[in-house]
């Protein structure tokens, strides 16, 4: 391996998840309820549906990060390829079908030619090198560039030296050929992520006014323009030549700063569906809902991260104390009514690289971690910060009261902020104490549940955990066939599970409930947690 990736990713927000949750009947119960229809067909079903969402920090794809904005972009895009969840390989979208030469370096792809954009432009090979050239621009600053990183050239363009993509080429109108600067056998599922969707030119001529409603190529079209902090709405794009087209009419995505008020909503009807029930419901959901409601098992993977640009938390004995001194098992029977699995691993463990217990420092022991706290000299008083709006304060709470009591921290603060805002405030390196972060697996490979956020310079690698061995360890498992690859992505995760640079914490059940208007046989979650929104059947 030569260098390391900084590729960015998906910040998990207050529907924070990882990948491999896949539940429900989704395709039979599309099937039932009126079918997909093939080829560009029109969609039977119809209506109106209403989804909670928390406000995005963008939608412009090369630049959204995290699932509050990725999971409408979802909607309104179709990349490359596509993820099929039920043998978690790529699938075609816009590219029909691609191959690769023998050391995986070279990837040669053919389009689609029925492929156009919302407003008539059609798509070719050349669209998708103007998307990506931009898109790495240094001087559009785009959070989405680092995905790129293992494209031949790309390293010339960040620097300034080259001003466009040596590796990416378009070989005739409907054949796209990459040239990568390393053997990177996940690419096709890769490619399938936010950042790689295709943009029209009129989002690089005024990115600022596209934004505000973008222009895709998806199942989806908007309807107006994003109202911030109030709503996203789209409607069916009639025209789209995928084979799984939407199923209603219009979605509404209607933004909560707070998911309480999004539960009782749904119970008031004025909310159709909420896919992320706060912990505090659990327990009344069966007696609030009755069928209209169902627990979701996820690898959603929550942790609580450290600021190792911070002094105080630079000795790992701190950062293995502190998670020794938390009882997962208490604080998930008693705040999430169990419905939570203690994490002690990093990649999940239904991958089949994934081990359930990995963590020699997840283990809970309060008088090894007190004498190793004092030890290290920890700190006495603690800033502990978390997203608001989304459930975490009762959590939050109890972890920092058993630090009070088992490490004899004398205070502990929390600073809470709205989740657009959260992220900017890790951008700007201005967090001072343990933050609360979760991780959203956009495509099933262990290389995701750990080199975008663990590797040195990842611009989600909001910790900023440096670490030449482990970085070394992910070049070479990328480069490795898939039979040998499991075991070295197992040795970088060993290294991360000794030094700890976050604290895992459980694995997430996801709480649905929804309105008499939604037919229960059409919820169906994905395994990133996103609700198919695109699958739900209005009965009225």
């Amino acid at each position: 391996m030569t260098g390391y990736r900084r590729r960015s990713a998906i910040a998990a927000g207050s529907a924070a998840v990882l990948l491999l949750a896949a539940c429900g009947n989704g395709d039979d119960a599309a099937d039932e309820n009126g079918g997909n229809g093939e080829n560009g067909e029109a969609a039977a079903g119809g209506g109106t549906v209403s989804v909670y969402n928390c406000e995005p920090q963008y939608l412009m794809p090369s630049n959204s990060t995290e699932v509050c904005g990725s999971w409408v972009l979802e909607q309104l895009f179709t990349g490359l390829t596509q993820v099929d969840y039920e043998t978690y390989e790529a699938a075609p979208g816009v590219a029909t079908d691609w191959e690769s030469n023998e050391d995986q370096t070279v990837w040669t792809f053919t389009l689609g030619e029925d492929w156009t954009f919302h407003n008539g432009d059609p798509i070719t090979a050349q669209t998708f090198v103007d998307t990506y050239n931009w898109t790495v621009d240094p001087d559009n600053a785009q959070q989405g560039t680092g995905f790129f990183d293992v494209i031949e050239g790309y390293e010339a363009v960040v620097d300034g030296e080259a001003e466009e993509l040596e590796g990416v080429t378009a070989v005739d109108d409907y054949t796209l050929e990459f040239e990568l600067s390393e053997p990177f056998s996940p690419l096709p599922l890769m490619l399938s992520y936010t950042a790689f969707y295709p943009m029209p030119d009129e989002a690089f001529e005024d990115p600022d006014t596209y934004e505000s409603s973008p222009v895709g190529n998806g199942r989806y079209q908007m309807d107006g323009e994003w109202e911030h902090d109030v709503q996203i709405a789209v409607e069916r794009y009639e025209d789209w030549p995928g084979e799984d087209p939407g199923l209603p009419d219009r979605i509404e995505w209607q933004i909560y700063n707070e998911i309480d008020t999004a539960y009782l909503d749904v119970q008031a009807g004025q909310l159709d569906i909420l896919d992320n029930v706060p912990p505090n419901r659990f327990n009344a959901m069966e007696a609030d809902f009755g069928d209209n409601q169902s627990m979701i098992d996820t690898s959603s993977f929550t942790y609580m991260g450290f600021p190792l640009y911070q002094e105080e938390f630079q000795d790992v004995d701190v950062r293995r104390a502190l998670s020794m001194a938390i009882d997962r098992d208490v604080i998930i029977e008693n705040i999430f009514d169990g419905a939570q699995t203690p994490a002690k691993n990093i990649i999940p463990p239904m991958l089949p690289a994934g081990r359930e217990d990995a963590c020699e420092y997840c283990e809970y022991d309060p008088e090894a971690a007190a004498d190793l706290y004092e030890e290290a000299g920890g700190p006495s008083e603690l800033t502990v910060y978390f997203n608001s709006g989304a459930g975490h304060e009762d959590w939050v709470e109890a972890i920092s009261n058993q630090w009070r009591e088992n490490l004899g921290i004398e205070d502990v603060t929390f600073q809470s902020l709205e989740f657009a805002q959260y992220l900017d405030l890790h951008d700007a390196e201005e967090v001072t104490g343990p933050f609360r972060l979760g991780w959203v697996l956009s495509y099933p490979s262990p290389q995701y549940a750990m080199e975008p956020i663990y590797s040195s310079g990842a611009s989600s690698n909001y910790t900023r955990f440096d670490n030449e061995d482990f970085d070394n360890l992910i070049g070479e498992a990328n480069a490795a066939a898939p039979e040998e690859a499991d075991a070295i992505y197992q040795q970088a995760e060993d290294i991360l599970l000794d030094e700890l640079p976050v604290i895992p914490l459980w694995f997430q059940s996801f709480g649905i409930v929804h309105s008499d208007r939604i037919d229960p046989d059409s919820v169906v979650m994905d395994p990133r947690t996103f609700l198919r929104v695109e699958q739900l059947v209005v009965t009225d």
